[in-house]
């Protein structure tokens, strides 16, 4: 038996989701309701103690931290493989996850909290009742920076510095496409499935003008991961409960204030 246990626009629970659905894998779900701190119950923190999302229990056996998930999903079940079959191409394919797991994913979160997290708490909480909750966080680190988030927003310092770094990973994965459809050329992998969730926030949020229109390689290889069927079963059939982060729907414009910080 596998339970995975994700949150619906968790963008690392997305990225297992995608292995699951290329895969057709079936799985059990247990939704972790981050909003009602359910990640941070007892219950929870026994499978994942840092409180976060996603894990997994396959045959009685807990694996956390999604790049790790995803290839003992592969290693697991081997079909249809998402990785080469070359160690060397291995370890220049894992590059990708391993920049998304050094870098971009600290970059989205920040990013998400500031721009569409934090202002829709504001919109049923006090900016008290906020903070409270954040300090119960078992990650004091991560906790003081998401209090800034709500303080400053977009204006905090790494927010900037996540802001540029996405700027400057965009433009490697164009140099990489010219190989290729996929980030790892003829091949579909796990490289495409670590960046994935990540682009498609920032077009959630609004930001698209990272690639469009001056890097259409990435434009074309965003629209081909949309395309899959798995983009459907494993992100668009999880839709966000209580509040929307597609802000470029809702008529809120952040690039100016994107344009700023990748100037400063």
């Amino acid at each position: 038996m596998l339970t995975v246990y994700h949150h619906n626009i968790s963008v690392c629970a997305q990225k297992v989701r995608l292995v699951l659905a290329e895969k057709n894998v079936p799985w059990e779900s247990r939704h972790v309701d981050l909003e009602r701190g359910e990640q941070l119950t007892p219950e929870y923190l026994r499978i994942h103690p840092k409180g976060f999302v996603p894990a997994i229990v396959h045959d009685g056996n807990i694996v956390i931290e999604s790049t790790l998930i995803c290839e003992y999903l592969d290693d697991v079940f081997p079909e249809p493989p998402l990785k080469p079959k070359d160690h060397a191409a291995i370890a220049r394919m894992r590059l990708w996850p391993k920049a998304v797991d050094d870098g971009l994913h600290f970059a989205i979160g920040s990013i998400s909290h500031a721009a569409a997290f934090m202002p829709y708490l504001k919109k049923s909480m006090t900016v008290e009742q906020i903070e409270e909750r954040l300090k119960r966080m078992p990650d004091k680190g991560r906790s003081a920076r998401q209090i800034e988030l709500l303080h400053r927003g977009l204006d905090a310092g790494f927010v900037r510095d996540g802001l540029k770094l996405y700027d400057k990973s965009i433009g490697e994965m164009e140099v990489a496409l010219e190989r290729g459809p996929w980030l790892f050329g003829e091949q579909f992998t796990l490289a495409d499935i670590a960046l994935i969730p990540y682009i498609e926030r920032l077009d959630r949020l609004g930001m698209a003008r990272f690639w469009e229109p001056h890097r259409p390689r990435v434009a074309a290889w965003f629209a081909r991961m949309r395309a899959r069927p798995s983009f459907a079963t494993a992100i668009e059939a999880y839709a966000p409960i209580g509040f929307s982060d597609m802000l470029k729907a809702e008529g809120v414009d952040l690039w100016p204030q994107v344009e700023k910080a990748l100037a400063s």
